[in-house]
């Protein structure tokens, strides 16, 4: 059983399903590209050699597929917009005189803030957004899509910590498919 586990896990990590999530993905990938934000989002540097809306795809991707791959029951749609605006706060953390321990509490909210200004939110994408710093901030997400994001949000954070190019093959395989604009 463990072993069947940990195969689903590294697959999942290596992305060996990416044909089957691409629709899903496609039909809400625009969501954050039809915004008129998405330079700011490029420009905001994430973790290490990763900008804002690179990490954000890369979340929104990997979530998608973990939902599929364990058959999670959720909203797809929802878990897509949550985790593409997740980190929608539009501001570099990093240029601001020592403030990004301050920032890893605060984020949430502007990135809420900012989504709700730009989009039509329903609850569980809202949940998703404010509560994906669980547990640096105490309140963990009401719902599955939130639980999700926040999870892969960290294990995105920590592969973008040690990389040195983090998602090359997968922005490029996104891009054949739904290319940035």
């Amino acid at each position: 059983m463990r072993s069947k586990f940990l195969s689903k896990v590294n697959s999942v990590l290596q992305g060996k399903n990416y044909a089957e999530v691409m629709p899903q993905f496609q039909a809400v990938h625009s969501v954050v590209l039809g915004g008129e934000n998405l330079g700011k989002m490029m420009a905001c540097k994430q973790h290490k050699n990763c900008n804002c809306l690179e990490h954000s795809i890369a979340v929104a991707y990997f979530s998608l597929l973990i939902a599929n791959r364990f058959k999670i029951q959720c909203s797809r749609s929802s878990l897509l917009r949550g985790a593409l605006l997740h980190d929608y706060h539009l501001g570099d953390w990093r240029g601001d005189n020592g403030s990004s321990f301050r920032h890893g509490f605060s984020h949430a909210k502007a990135a809420l803030k900012n989504a709700n200004a730009e989009f039509a939110l329903d609850l569980v994408e809202q949940d998703a957004i404010l509560r994906h710093m669980f547990p640096m901030n105490p309140i963990p997400p009401k719902y599955k899509e939130g639980v999700i994001v926040c999870i892969v949000d960290k294990i995105c954070a920590i592969y973008e910590a040690t990389s040195a190019r983090p998602y090359k093959n997968l922005l490029a395989r996104i891009n054949q498919v739904a290319p940035v604009r």
